[in-house]
């Protein structure tokens, strides 16, 4: 499960206290923005760096910080800036009243009707996602999709 920062206080008591927790153990990295959450080991999660998450449609990931709560330990990782993971769909990471959700929501409505998340498994990163749009020939500017066909 992935949470935007600003969606932190409306997870569920539990994700919430063990995100509040992990918090408290970083002292190392500050910049991230986004929790993803494990659902089948809650002793772990990770804070994730995405650039730009407002104004980019697809942010990439630059960093992350893994936590082990039971360990007490912190992994730190600065990802690929030529290929990294890129974030599709970020209205579901959001606060229902973030100001931003319906532009996200309706990126991903003009996606889904060109067909852009057919293949989603295989998109997760970059360049395979740039190369689907292309493929796909949509255009994606200002959070708006077009067919260029």
């Amino acid at each position: 499960m992935y949470a935007h920062i600003n969606a932190l206080s409306v997870l569920p008591y539990k994700y919430r206290s063990i995100t509040e927790a992990a918090i408290k153990l970083n002292n190392e990295f500050d910049t991230w923005n986004v929790v993803k959450l494990s659902l089948k080991d809650t002793e772990k999660l990770s804070l994730l760096e995405y650039d730009n998450f407002d104004m980019t449609e697809f942010p990439c990931l630059h960093h992350s910080c893994q936590i082990d709560l039971k360990m007490e330990t912190l992994k730190l990782r600065k990802h690929s800036s030529k290929n990294p993971p890129v974030l599709h769909r970020k209205e579901l990471l959001v606060h229902p009243e973030y100001p931003e959700l319906t532009k996200f929501k309706n990126l991903t409505l003009q996606l889904e009707k060109l067909g852009a998340f057919a293949n989603i498994v295989k998109l997760g990163t970059k360049l395979r996602w740039q190369d689907e749009l292309k493929r796909l020939k949509i255009s994606v500017k200002n959070h708006e999709a077009t067919s260029i066909g």
